[in-house]
Order: C-alpha cells, then structure tokens, then sequence
C-alpha cells in the first residue's frame, strides 16, 4: 500500500490540523488488553530458550537496571527461577501500557495508522511513530555502550511496539463522509458483536480479538497454552536489516485491516452506539483467527530479534 511517513516539520499545515484532532481522540486501549501482549512475551522466552539461553541472562542482567524496576518486583513477588525468567519477559511486553499518564508515557509510540479507505491516495500519510521509534530503541536495546537502564527501557518498547503493530487497528483506519476527521482506527466507530450484545468500539473489539472468551489470560494462561500448541508461524527471516523486516510486518498488518477489520471496506460502521450494526456472519470467528495468528507471529518476531542480544 504506498505511502510516505513524513517528518512534522515537512507536512503541510492543514495536516498538522488534522494530525491534532486525531491525537484528541481518546487514546487506544492496550492492544490485545495486556493478555495478548503477555503472550507474545512468553512467546519470545520460549524461543530464546531453545535458540539463544544465554540471550535470556544478558536481558534479566539489563533488567536489573530498569529504572522502573520495583514495579517488575512488586508483580514478580514471590516467583523464582524459570517461572520468575517468564514471568518478567511477559511483564515486559506490557510495561510501555502500564505506564500510560506517567514520564514513561509515549502515546505516539503504539501505532503508524495510514488511511485504508480509498482517501488514502489523497493522505499517504502516517500518523504516529512506531515505526521510527521501533528502529531507535531496536538500537538502543543492542548498544553495548548504551547503559544498562537505557536498554532494558528500549527492550520493553521493542517488545510492546512488536506486539501493538500486528494488531490490524494500530495499523489502519478509516476515513469516509461518516469520519471526515477519521475513525482513529476503530476508535470512533461503534459495533455489535452479536444481535443481543452491547455496542461496542471496532478498536476495543480487536484489541479483545472479538471479545472472545478463550482469549482472556486466565491463571491456567489459557491464550498463552492455546498459541504455544498452536503450529508456529514460518520462519520469517530478519536480514538484511530489522527495520525493512518489521516495515514488511506492519505492511502485512495493515493490510488485514483493510480486508479483515474492514471487511474490505464493506463493514457497516456506526459514528453512534445507538445506531451500531451487526458484525456479519463469520466477522467474530475471522477476526479471533487473525489475532491468534499474529500473536503468534509476534512472539516468534520478537524472540528472534532478540537473539544474540549481550
């Protein structure tokens, strides 16, 4: 889908207008609520475990630094030993939403949404950065001489901004006569995932992958037992160069919110809980698919960007 992120300070005046009444949009709920996040950092400890344990010791080592290392500590409690290991790699995936409204807060950071609708040929633009900031923390986070605490924070983003862009919303949205200013990715639109359920945003509906119950992380982890006995997705090979790899990725992603989360621009969109429509036949079950598919994806893509970290 073409494209071009432009720097503030080169895109024109109307869009910066237009950029400030999408950021004053309420911001987007956790992708994947936590529990997906959660996932595919248990994901990415499962795979360094297998290819790369000495990976594993060089993050825990740069963990220790974090400078928000007591909330880590307060969660992890009791825990020792691999359980501990896990638990702080699933923790780490969902540090950058934990912080959300304090100095650790960047907004910007969770998604690069393009226009999917046929507008986008008019605004080929993105809005927000994870795309630029994936590539400087991917940076940081494989500094030797960066510090100890700068890395484990770029550790986290590169986690979380893996995660939050296979999710098809923080990729796309859509703009027509209904959303002049956009929907922000599903932020202002509003479905009903069946004839007797609640209206709900088409934002929140992806970022619980349909609202559907065997996708909330229980005690027994059943989301993570479910994309662990799952067939894991096929190799995907990072040269030459990480930033062309999850460029291909987001490309991927936005794509399925054209044709999944849009349903091909044929999804009846409300601007109004009063007036949301239906989700049409299958909707739910596709869309609880494609999320199982890219969190397994995303966890796989994050382990192996971590291997060989020291």
């Amino acid at each position: 889908m073409p494209g071009l992120a432009l720097p503030i300070s080169r895109r024109p005046a109307w869009l910066g207008a237009l950029l400030a009444l999408v950021l004053l949009l309420p911001q987007p709920a956790s992708a994947w609520l936590g529990e997906g996040h959660r996932a595919t950092g248990a994901l990415a400890y499962d795979l360094l475990e297998q290819r790369d344990p000495a990976a594993i010791t060089a993050i825990l080592r740069l963990m220790q630094a974090h400078p928000d290392r007591a909330r880590f500590d307060g969660q992890l409690g009791d825990l020792a030993g691999r359980d501990r290991e896990r638990e702080t790699f699933e923790l780490m995936a969902i540090w950058p939403d934990a912080v959300r409204g304090t100095a650790y807060d960047h907004p910007d950071w969770h998604q690069s949404q393009r226009i999917v609708s046929s507008v986008r040929a008019v605004l080929p633009y993105a809005f927000g950065s994870a795309q630029a900031e994936f590539a400087r923390n991917l940076a940081v986070a494989r500094d030797p001489n960066a510090s100890d605490a700068d890395r484990a924070v770029a550790l986290c983003w590169v986690m979380h901004i893996v995660g939050d862009m296979h999710q098809p919303l923080h990729a796309g949205m859509w703009m027509s006569w209904r959303f002049p200013i956009t929907d922000a990715g599903g932020q202002w639109s509003w479905v009903r995932p069946a004839p007797d359920a609640e209206p709900v945003r088409l934002h929140r509906f992806w970022d619980s992958a349909g609202l559907a119950g065997d996708l909330t992380l229980s005690a027994s982890g059943s989301l993570e037992a479910q994309l662990v006995r799952d067939p894991p997705p096929d190799e995907d090979s990072l040269a030459p160069d990480p930033k062309i790899a999850f460029a291909r990725w987001v490309a991927h992603t936005r794509a399925l919110a054209y044709d999944v989360a849009y349903h091909h621009g044929r999804l009846r969109l409300s601007a109004s809980p009063r007036s949301a429509a239906v989700l049409p036949p299958g909707y739910v079950e596709q869309a609880r698919t494609v999320s199982r598919t890219q969190l397994r994806a995303a966890g796989h893509r994050i382990g192996a960007l971590l291997e060989g970290l020291r």
